[in-house]
């Protein structure tokens, strides 16, 4: 007979905190990104307004543009974490 596994003998209650945790963890991942990115875009737009001909307005739109699907990807996550 072939040895079973620990994840194999876990009860179901187990298995799914198990998923739970998981879920949990990808999301607060992508959260991290998304924050880090924008954070690396707020960097980048702030050089290229300082060093090149960027104007401060197309600046402006361009983090606008980004941050509302930022906002509402953190303020999901926060959302269901909370409900958790």
């Amino acid at each position: 007979m072939a040895k079973q596994t620990e994840d194999e003998l876990s009860t179901p209650k187990e298995s799914g905190l198990k998923i739970a945790q998981e879920q949990e963890n990808t999301r607060s991942r992508f959260a991290l990104i998304f924050i880090w990115g924008y954070l690396l875009i707020i960097f980048i737009l702030i050089l290229l307004t300082t060093f090149s001909n960027l104007s401060s307005d197309s600046t402006k739109d361009f983090l606008l543009a980004i941050g509302t699907p930022l906002g509402f990807i953190v303020g999901y996550y926060f959302k269901s974490a909370s409900s958790s």
